[in-house]
């Protein structure tokens, strides 16, 4: 998943807080015996602020840690990444609509402040309104990197079933969900994300300077419970990562990225390979409804 994308789903509900925590199992390392967990937490808060019927402002924050041994047997290491939240939703007419967000934020280990962990980014994602159950998505999202610059189209859909029993959001290749609700209360669905982050590593013994990329693949089902209305969701969701965390020196970078690609990679990776294996998460988010469902 690319870092502090906001949840955009369709106009009926905003979900403002989602707390996410979980681990990937016993990942290994290639030409090694030695496994390490990656343990997670994704805490991202969203404030909309309604200016007028057409524009709104976007404010929010994200936290993200990730706790894992870069290489066998090593010592813990507690990856950390802040992104502050800040742009605009406007409705560009009857059918059309635009989230542009500016996305600066801090990744580094026990968020140091030496050398290059302060990035930026941004997001531009178009919405056209088929009907009141489909939109299609079209945007871009570009970030600064410690490996480089960073880009990736993005291109999906949002779709629920007339009687809403079906739900599909996709924002390619990022994220995608389909689901099923059985009721209220009970849904049961099928979650894919890619994430693709780096993070400033401190100093090591020999006062080398470096940098994590992490380019993890995770896809597998889940069961959510809703509560107060659904205004409360409750997740539980288990599949496999592909736990990739690459170490490099600082300045061994990437002409660019785009997306899954890699262009021109020479740099020299200075950790084993990781493996990847099952992961484990359990979630909660608090959604804001903007309109009454029909039947109320």
């Amino acid at each position: 998943m690319i870092s502090s994308m906001p949840s955009l789903h369709s106009q009926e509900y905003i979900d403002l807080i989602k707390i996410n925590y979980g681990a990937i199992l016993n990942t290994g390392f290639e030409g090694s015996d030695a496994q390490t967990n990656v343990n997670l937490i994704d805490i991202g808060v969203t404030y909309p602020i309604k200016l007028n019927e057409n524009t709104a402002i976007i404010t929010g924050v994200d936290y993200i840690q990730q706790s894992l041994d870069l290489v066998p047997n090593g010592k813990t290491t507690n990856l950390n990444n802040v992104t502050l939240k800040a742009g605009l939703n406007i409705r560009h007419g009857s059918k059309w609509s635009g989230t542009y967000l500016f996305l600066p934020k801090i990744a580094s280990q026990d968020l140091h402040t030496d050398g290059d962990h302060l990035f930026f980014g941004g997001l531009a994602l178009f919405k056209y309104q088929n009907s009141d159950r489909l939109h299609y998505r079209f945007g871009v999202y570009v970030s600064s990197e410690a490996f480089g610059t960073f880009m990736t189209p993005i291109l999906g859909l949002y779709y629920i079933s007339e009687n809403k029993d079906w739900e599909i959001s996709a924002s390619l290749p990022i994220n995608a969900d389909i689901n099923h609700s059985f009721n209220d209360a009970i849904a049961i669905g099928l979650g894919f994300q890619a994430f693709v982050r780096s993070f400033s590593l401190e100093r090591n013994e020999n006062s080398q300077e470096l940098y994590t990329q992490m380019s993890n693949i995770e896809f597998g089902p889940y069961i959510q419970h809703s509560f107060l209305d659904q205004s409360i969701l409750m997740r539980l969701q288990a599949g496999y990562s592909t736990a990739s965390y690459e170490v490099f020196e600082e300045g061994d970078l990437l002409p660019i990225r785009v997306s899954a690609f890699e262009f021109g990679d020479d740099r020299n990776i200075l950790n084993p390979e990781m493996t990847g294996n099952l992961f484990l998460r359990v979630g909660a988010t608090y959604r804001f409804h903007l309109k009454e469902r029909k039947g109320e």
